[in-house]
């Protein structure tokens, strides 16, 4: 197994894990995502200092099903990924997320500044559809059910994409850095999709109360994901922000 220490590139290269299979940390990663509405309001507590949410504010939400990992079995995850508006340009704040795996959730977390809480996961595809949820402390907090669609010819990326994640090497717990990281993906396939998703009421996890459930697009889609770009620290969040977001990153 690859130790912690070996995972921690130089800042500003590329971001690998060694060990990986074929260079690849994740292959055959199956996605259902939608993107939602946000409250702006709501939203806007939940984003660290020089963060705003895009506009219109919209959330990214996904399940994936991570079928060939190269650091630990396989496993589920979940997340919601807001789009913001920051100094260093456009990209996404991920806000919540969770997993089935403990090692990916220690990863995630210490290195890379995701959220990761553990929850249980169920994700199946019967033919052309798919269908996922989440629930965590006996809440059923996301469900997700899409059926593939046209085929894209030029799909937008899943991953490749500039992300702001608070934590992560450095923190602090109530005082944190802004990392900047830009995942590297190939994705194989993505289908526009017509998903359908519900949301839960929960204290511990509180993403009905930011987000609408009314898809504005859906897709379905597979991927490997092969490391990051770079990964430099951007600025800090302090103990407001702590306060505003601790149940959704830390009960």
């Amino acid at each position: 197994m690859t130790s912690m220490g070996d995972m921690i590139m130089n800042f500003g290269r590329t971001y690998v894990i060694p060990g990986a299979v074929e260079g690849k940390l994740w292959e055959n990663a199956r996605f259902i995502l939608a993107d939602v509405p946000m409250k702006a309001a709501e939203a806007k507590r939940l984003l660290p200092l020089g963060m705003q949410p895009s506009d219109p504010p919209t959330a990214t939400l996904f399940i994936v099903d991570y079928t060939k990992v190269g650091f630990t079995i396989p496993y589920k995850e979940a997340a919601c990924l807001m789009h913001v508006k920051t100094p260093f340009g456009e990209g996404l704040h991920c806000c919540w997320m969770v997993v089935d795996d403990d090692t990916a959730l220690i990863y995630g977390r210490e290195l890379l500044g995701y959220p990761k809480k553990a929850a249980e996961i169920e994700y199946e595809e019967s033919g052309d559809s798919i269908s996922a949820s989440v629930t965590r402390r006996g809440v059923r907090v996301l469900e997700m059910e899409g059926k593939r669609g046209e085929a894209h010819t030029a799909p937008a990326p899943i991953f490749d994409i500039k992300t702001f994640n608070v934590g992560g090497v450095g923190q602090m717990f109530a005082i944190n850095p802004v990392w900047l990281i830009r995942p590297m993906e190939v994705i194989h396939e993505s289908f526009e999709a017509e998903v359908s998703v519900s949301l839960g009421e929960s204290e511990l996890d509180p993403i009905a109360s930011f987000l609408q459930a009314a898809p504005a697009r859906g897709r379905i889609a597979a991927s490997d994901i092969l490391g990051s770009k770079y990964l430099v620290p951007v600025g800090i969040a302090g103990a407001r922000w702590f306060g505003k977001t601790f149940n959704m990153r830390f009960r």
